[in-house]
């Protein structure tokens, strides 16, 4: 993934290779693996037309190989056929959904949108509104969320660079499963910091009854939950970012920017699936008809799998994908990719450090 950084050269590289193994290869299983590869490659860099001629000219059994077809889905996908799209992913998930088992998390028909929207499953989190501090008029707001150990490895870091870059926003900080001790100490924080604006949010994840690795997974989702329920009741525009992010320009001017578009999300450049294909770390939300659907979708939908116990890692970013589709499919929804704003750009907004591992 990283090795080559070029990726005019990383692409040069490897079509030669497949191309020498296809014209050195006589028609024996390793033919029907490197055209897979091919395949792959050229939808990674979206050539979407090659692709195209490529599968069109292969024979019936090798376009009904899984691998195959879940290329062939995602290319469907990324090129808004959603009819086909729907066909490919039925046929997969009936034959061969042991190879790709979150894909029960993800639908793309009809049916199940309108089983989701119509879901009247809630849940009472306990959740506990510490402290609200609005001092003055405020043009949106931004959100992140983690625990006391992450607060103090990460969150402050963030809350430091949005304080030194952007103005006329509410903080929204929410902190799960934090002991009386390690409250006390963040309300302290908090205070020294002298934010102008901001909610402290603590919650319990108790009477959720999940184990670790379920409760990871559920606040990796729970926050575009608060993001929903915070537009509901404030009516502002809306970022999001992952704890580990920095804020580098006053994010009044990229909310000014985007002002046409329902949202911003990060969608990716590379290695995309149904999984991965849209990041969960940056998000903005504008206060449009559209954003709500989207997000009151994806909290039905979060909902919907914790009811069934479903929870795997991952979950946030399928779900996301699902709600994107939803609104391009149905309701047309103005989505911006906000993917430039990263760690290789120094023009950036706002950036994901992976854990403090990259910075600008």
């Amino acid at each position: 993934k990283n090795l080559i950084k070029n990726r005019k050269l990383k692409f040069r590289l490897i079509n030669s290779l497949i191309n020498f193994g296809l014209k050195n290869d006589n028609n024996t299983s390793l033919s029907n693996e490197l055209i897979y590869l091919k395949l792959k490659l050229l939808r990674e860099f979206k050539m979407y037309k090659e692709f195209r001629e490529i599968f069109d000219s292969i024979n019936n059994s090798l376009k009904n190989v899984i691998f195959v077809q879940f290329e062939y889905l995602h290319y469907l996908l990324e090129i808004e056929e959603y009819n086909n799209a729907e066909i490919i992913l039925n046929n997969i998930k009936k034959n061969k959904k042991q190879f790709y088992k979150n894909l029960d998390f993800f639908s793309i028909d009809k049916t199940t949108f309108d089983k989701i929207q119509h879901n009247d499953y809630t849940i009472n989190h306990q959740i506990i509104l510490e402290n609200k501090n609005i001092n003055e008029d405020y043009n949106y707001i931004v959100v992140v969320s983690g625990t006391h150990d992450i607060f103090k490895s990460e969150i402050l870091g963030f809350i430091q660079s949005l304080k030194k870059t952007s103005k006329s926003y509410l903080l929204a900080l929410l902190i799960h499963d934090a002991d009386e001790e390690q409250k006390k100490k963040i309300i302290s924080v908090i205070k020294k910091i002298k934010l102008t604006n901001y909610l402290l949010y603590f919650e319990s994840s108790e009477l959720l009854s999940l184990n670790q690795s379920e409760t990871k997974t559920y606040y990796t989702a729970r926050r575009y939950l608060l993001v929903n329920d915070l537009m509901e009741e404030y009516y502002k525009p809306i970022y999001l970012f992952d704890a580990d992010s920095i804020i580098c320009k006053d994010l009044n001017v990229y909310m000014n920017l985007n002002r046409d578009f329902d949202m911003s999300l990060h969608i990716k450049e590379e290695l995309r699936y149904f999984q991965t294909s849209i990041t969960a770390n940056q998000s903005f939300f504008l206060n449009t008809e559209k954003s709500k659907i989207f997000l009151n979708f994806y909290k039905k939908y979060i909902y919907y799998i914790l009811k069934n116990k479903n929870l795997r890692w991952h979950i946030d970013q399928i779900v996301l994908y699902v709600a994107f589709i939803f609104l391009k499919r149905y309701h047309k929804a103005k989505i911006i990719n906000n993917a430039e704003n990263n760690f290789k750009n120094k023009n950036s907004f706002f950036y994901h450090t992976f854990h403090n591992k990259y910075l600008i």
